[in-house]
């Protein structure tokens, strides 16, 4: 498995490496001479080419040795065993084409928010889900929740939800940089993605995402406060400079008013900072704090310039939200604060 599966036919070279629960395969056009298999390891491979100067690059392989040159540049390797490989998963007929800028963004505003815990491997995956006529996007780690709707992308039939490894979705993310469609392949344990000339393969996580996510949601808030992102986005920055540097875990608290929010950052062994920002809030004042981090995660991936939160009460969890668009929605636990 630290290997990559060379394969050349004609004039086009494939690339696979697998762990066996992620498979990547990547096709090229090149200037082949003789078809053949080889499995050399990868990381040395991928350090040689890096490092090689611009040009051709001849490849060669015998039984035991893989031998690449680049202009003066020489190196002879050892392969594995061609046979020693897993055959790569064999992908379902079934298959749906989705704009991949589009899904790009939609990852990027999701994956962020799934669990790294690995003991807790539900919440390491994320949520894609038949959602009216279009696919959910849902990850949370218990302390956020983000979800996303795309509506018009029917993947799935009505009722149907997977759970992708997030880990899966970030690589998929590189490749999406520069495509324009990506086709989606549902299997029943793994979910395949085509993007150009790669192909992604996932094995799917057997369990169920927390079936309340959607109870989480409140349908109405009474306090509504309204702020520009970007101004709310780096005054939030700013606080972090004594959070992030505070030994215990600092929150930000949230002053909403009426005509604006305060933002105020305490600690008993660095000092504190403190920054007013004009806003409009409807509802009661209160006092909210939140791990800030969490929270800039949020602005971060929320579209649009301005952005709504709504809260119902101190200790209860609060909506982030675009004005703009309802279509994303980032839910953020608040911190008891004294």
């Amino acid at each position: 498995m630290s290997g990559l599966h060379l394969e050349l036919k004609g004039d086009h070279l494939q690339v696979t490496g697998s762990d066996l629960e992620l498979t990547i395969t990547v096709r090229a056009a090149v200037s082949g001479e003789r078809d053949g298999i080889a499995i050399v390891q990868a990381k040395l491979l991928t350090d040689i080419v890096r490092n090689l100067a611009s040009g051709a690059v001849t490849f060669e392989i015998d039984d035991e040795e893989a031998r690449i040159s680049s202009g003066r540049s020489k190196f002879a390797v050892r392969t594995i065993s061609a046979h020693e490989f897993p055959p790569p998963p064999k992908p379902s007929e079934n298959s749906v084409v989705v704009d991949a800028t589009m899904f790009s963004e939609a990852l990027r505003q999701v994956v962020s928010a799934a669990s790294t815990d690995e003991s807790r491997q539900v919440l390491t995956g994320v949520l894609m889900a038949a959602e009216g006529d279009g696919l959910r996007l849902a990850a949370t780690d218990s302390y956020r929740l983000a979800v996303r709707d795309l509506p018009g992308t029917a993947v799935m039939g009505e009722g149907q939800q997977v759970l992708v490894p997030s880990g899966a979705l970030k690589e998929l993310s590189r490749l999406l940089s520069s495509a324009e469609n990506v086709t989606i392949r549902l299997g029943e344990r793994d979910v395949t993605f085509d993007v150009d000339d790669a192909r992604l393969t996932s094995r799917l996580i057997m369990g169920d995402f927390p079936p309340n996510y959607r109870a989480l949601i409140p349908n109405t808030h009474p306090n509504c406060l309204t702020v520009g992102r970007e101004p709310l986005l780096e005054a939030l920055r700013r606080m972090r400079l004594i959070a992030k540097e505070a030994k215990d875990a600092t929150p930000v608290r949230l002053v909403l008013k009426a005509d604006g929010v305060e933002l105020l950052v305490s600690s008993s062994e660095l000092g504190q900072a403190r920054e007013e920002i004009d806003a409009r809030h409807e509802g009661e004042e209160l006092t909210v704090a939140f791990n800030p981090d969490y929270l800039i995660d949020g602005l971060e991936v929320m579209p649009g310039d301005e952005v709504m939160l709504e809260t119902i009460h101190p200790q209860k969890p609060a909506l982030l939200r675009s004005s703009e668009t309802p279509d994303f929605l980032y839910l953020l636990m608040p911190v008891r604060v004294p």
